[in-house]
């Protein structure tokens, strides 16, 4: 029987067995982002893009406020794209609960200009169920940051929903990185939602969104991110 010849691995480096480990389990939640998924690991990073209007933020606003209130837990909102009022409308069109959200914000004015991404992490607790970033290129502007954002997400016991821009070309704005350290890309069209990357789950796939999400979202553009 052939047996290796046991190689002492350099510092950094470590050779491990595939045999048991965790496996991905999904958690179903009756959210289009959840379905078009198949699903959500709990703690994977998940970055949601479209054109504005197309109805990411609501969608990511659904889904949030299921899985806090199956978990058990709360939502954190960390919100530098729009304004408390405009949040809270977000969750009505899908009839979603805002009693488990919590906005984080930038307060307005010079007391608020030099919060940073870091800033707003830092008071979301880590039995939070999950954290909503809207948005991605909001919280870090440059390319930089935004690989530190991604960065530091990972690292998180929620499960982290990062709404994205996306460019002239139709694609995530940003470095193509952006898109490799998630674990799931999401892109949201007016009348479908489509999954690009999937750790847990076969990739491409789509579903059809319900006409009436598809038609709120297309009537209420520059409201929705």
């Amino acid at each position: 029987m052939w047996e290796p010849i046991p190689i002492k691995p350099p510092p950094g480096i470590i050779v491990d067995s595939l045999e048991g480990g965790t496996p991905l389990r999904p958690k179903q939640f009756p959210a289009i982002l959840a379905e078009a998924m198949g699903g959500v690991v709990l703690g994977m990073n998940i970055l949601v893009g479209g054109i504005p209007g197309s109805g990411k933020s609501t969608l990511c606003g659904e889904l949030a406020a299921q899985m806090a209130e199956r978990l058990d837990s709360l939502a954190y909102w960390l919100d530098a794209e729009q304004n408390r009022d405009i949040v809270r409308e977000l969750f009505p069109r899908t009839g979603s609960s805002t009693q488990r959200v919590r906005l984080v914000s930038r307060e307005r004015g010079r007391a608020g200009a030099g919060a940073s991404f870091r800033d707003a992490l830092e008071v979301v607790p880590r039995d939070a169920a999950v954290i909503v970033i809207d948005s991605l290129q909001r919280w870090a502007r440059g390319f930089a940051e935004q690989t530190e954002l991604l960065d530091a997400v990972s690292g998180l016991a929620p499960t982290v929903l990062v709404v994205s821009h996306f460019n002239k070309a139709g694609r995530f704005a940003g470095p193509v990185g952006n898109e490799y350290d998630v674990d799931a890309t999401v892109i949201v069209e007016p009348d479908r939602v489509k999954v690009t990357k999937c750790r847990w789950a076969l990739c491409p796939r789509s579903v059809k969104r319900p006409q009436t999400s598809a038609t709120t979202s297309q009537t209420e553009k520059g409201v929705d991110g």
